[in-house]
């Protein structure tokens, strides 16, 4: 760290004139000639940008635009900000927290479940509102031209007006990747738009996803890392063998999302707040009108669709276990396309003083559709042809929620499939908040709960491809979670603990059966679904504890976790992130974040990726092997001048022969440096 800031402050210092003379200018402001006079005005451009999500209600949860310079540095890792996820290593590749109690619930199309570093779902997507044009890009880089990773990102959105917002964004991911044959090339296109009146406003959004990623099945043997000695020669990573070549997983996905509300209220005077001296009053003078919603009609409809393609023009004899289509070579498809067509009605918190909780339902219907190949015999000869799945479905469901109000804040919802295909489906969740003063702040205590009912998605009982090939009837699965946190923003604590008990987990174990052949030994992969009838338990307990002192920070996360079934649900004991930094600046404007993180977990038999269903599945019990108890460490500097921030880090800087591994046979990157730069324009 030392050299790292020995090398960055001359040139800092060479930069501090330019930027002296940029401190001496309005960031946001253009030159226009006046027409009275021949002298130069400046003319200041708002540069306030909003930002939030939606829930299935409409209802807004306002989120910071992401424009923070803290951690900008790891957003691109794949293991995540704090190294909580197992991963591939390479940007964009499928990855599994290794926190259980931060990971999302299952998606339909289990396929697509562990991209979510690229996939944004529409829980998370965010929607805007500007009082002038903004627009952000970003790139980040790593690498030569033979490994390593691009990734560009464009954001555009704009108003007309105060109410009405439209934007784009364009994401394209290029990882070359540090080992040989994990390539990965994501691209997402998003446009959307969202009008907010007094008695009417509406969310729209479509994206399409396109992603190719190179499999290669890890490394052929784990000794190039643990053992290089044991070779006759040195690997550069890129060099080292891997198990498979000329495999590909391709997925395109479309995302069509609409929720609008009209709303039926009233309108009552607002009088604004006026102070002079010590003194603050209304002002009689400036007196506005605002409408206040009491009952709103909502419709939402979404139509999401999945196309998945696994390819593979050869694998190794013995890789896979078994064979259940014609050809030499795999081309499996398979695809669901998911429509929700929902009518609710709204009563909104606030417009009385009795009206103290909002109170939100819904009914609708789900018709979901799936296509995957199958087999028939046609004149004792094997025809492959599309075998067509459909599920329809009615729901209902409700939420009571309290936002407004200092102290108390809570939230229950639940919804009830009462027909169709998975009728008898429950999901059930509460939430509750109290804020309360403390040591000259606000702490806060919040309690949560979730109760499921349901099956498991659907792929988990109909399955069928080139090398894997199930019908189950998998039994519907009931999970109770219980927890709560405490957050103290004077002690800049937070600590949270939850419990969580499972009946009939369902998970994807690799059960290949070994083959011996003279003095080699096969371990053959072949992945099926299983579930466990006993009672899994699961509890995690995570502390957040950051310190300061003058310009010097020490964040720091630590999570326990401990299941009673880890054999088929295997959780890392511990797992922590430590981040030590200066935080200063250089002639006021200049912000610098120099320092150095550790990511750690310790060692345990972590879950194995199957490029086959593209997801996380249990070791083969024939050749088990642990990850971790190795520490990762990274130097960086991260800076932010007005508009702009930018870093370098230098990735992996402890690299050395050992275990460092995110999952069974997939490596860490090597070291190296890393760069990004993200811009900002508000005009």
């Amino acid at each position: 760290m030392l050299i790292l800031t020995v090398a960055v402050l001359p040139s800092t210092m060479r930069g501090q004139r330019i930027v002296r003379e940029l401190e001496s200018n309005t960031d946001l402001s253009i030159a226009e000639d006046s027409t009275l006079d021949n002298k130069k005005k400046m003319k200041n451009i708002p540069a306030e940008v909003k930002s939030w999500t939606i829930d299935q209600y409409g209802n807004r949860n306002e989120i910071e635009v992401d424009t923070l310079r803290h951690l900008y540095q790891n957003n691109e890792h794949s293991e995540g900000a704090n190294g909580s996820y197992n991963t591939l290593g390479n940007l964009g590749s499928p990855r599994l927290s290794r926190i259980y109690m931060n990971r999302r619930q299952d998606t339909n199309f289990f396929f697509a479940q562990p991209f979510d570093q690229f996939i944004t779902w529409q829980s998370d997507f965010r929607f805007f509102n500007t009082k002038s044009p903004y627009m952000n890009l970003s790139y980040n880089w790593c690498g030569s031209k033979n490994t390593g990773f691009d990734h560009f990102k464009a954001l555009y959105t704009n108003n007309a007006g105060k109410r009405f917002n439209i934007g784009g964004l364009f994401d394209y991911m290029y990882g070359q990747g540090y080992y040989d044959k994990q390539s990965t090339s994501f691209m997402n296109a998003t446009g959307w738009f969202s009008y907010l009146g007094d008695k009417y406003d509406v969310h729209f959004r479509y994206t399409h996803n396109y992603m190719k990623m190179a499999e290669n099945g890890g490394l052929e043997d784990d000794r190039y890392i643990t053992n290089p000695e044991a070779f006759p020669q040195r690997y550069s990573s890129d060099q080292m063998p891997v198990k498979l070549s000329q495999t590909w997983n391709k997925q395109e996905h479309d995302f069509v999302h609409l929720l609008h509300r009209y709303h039926i209220g009233f309108y009552r005077n607002h009088y604004n707040m006026k102070t002079e001296g010590d003194s603050t009053f209304v002002d009689s003078a400036s007196v506005s009108e605002e409408f206040v919603p009491v009952t709103s009609i909502f419709h939402r409809f979404s139509l999401e669709s999945y196309r998945r393609r696994y390819v593979a023009h050869e694998a190794p004899k013995y890789y896979h276990s078994y064979n259940y289509l014609p050809g030499d070579s795999a081309s499996d498809k398979h695809s669901m396309a998911e429509f929700k067509n929902l009518v609710g009605l709204s009563l909104h918190e606030g417009f009385n003083k009795y009206a103290l909780a909002g109170i939100n339902a819904y009914v609708g219907f789900i018709n979901t559709s799936y296509q995957m190949p199958d087999t028939m015999m046609v004149r004792n000869d094997t025809v492959e042809f599309r075998h067509k799945y459909k599920e329809n479905d009615i729901v209902v469901g409700g939420q009571l929620i309290r936002t407004q109000g200092t102290w108390i804040h809570y939230q229950a919802d639940a919804e009830f499939f009462v027909a169709g295909d998975n009728a008898g489906e429950i999901h059930l969740s509460g939430k509750g908040e109290l804020n309360f003063p403390l040591l000259g702040d606000t702490a806060q205590v919040v309690v949560d709960a979730q109760f499921n009912r349901a099956k498991p998605s659907f792929f988990y009982d109909h399955l069928h491809s080139k090398h894997l090939w199930w019908e189950n009837e998998c039994s519907a699965f009931t999970q109770t979670r219980i927890g709560g946190e405490i957050h103290l923003p004077k002690t800049n604590t937070h600590l949270e603990a939850h419990v969580e008990n499972i009946k009939n987990y369902a998970y994807l174990a690799n059960e290949g059966p070994t083959i011996v052949k003279g003095d080699n030994t096969y371990y053959t992969n072949n992945i099926v679904v299983k579930q466990c009838s006993e009672n899994v338990q699961i509890i995690s307990a995570t502390l957040r504890q950051n310190f300061k002192l003058g310009i010097f920070h020490l964040d720091n996360d630590f999570t326990f976790q401990t299941c009673t079934h880890d054999d088929v649900l295997p959780l890392p004991k511990i797992s922590t992130y430590h981040n030590l930094y200066i935080d200063f600046k250089i002639a006021k404007v200049l912000s610098c974040e120099i320092g150095a993180d550790l990511k750690y977990f310790t060692e345990y038999y972590a879950p194995d990726y199957s490029p086959v269903v593209s997801n996380f599945t249990t070791q083969n019990p024939n050749n088990r092997i642990k990850i971790g108890n190795y520490p990762l460490i990274s130097a960086y500097a991260n800076f932010s001048l007005k508009r702009t921030r930018f870093y370098v880090q230098y990735y992996h800087a402890n690299q050395s022969t050992g275990r460092y591994f995110w999952a069974p046979h997939y490596p860490m990157n090597p070291k190296g440096i890393h760069f990004g730069i993200s811009w900002n324009f508000y005009d």
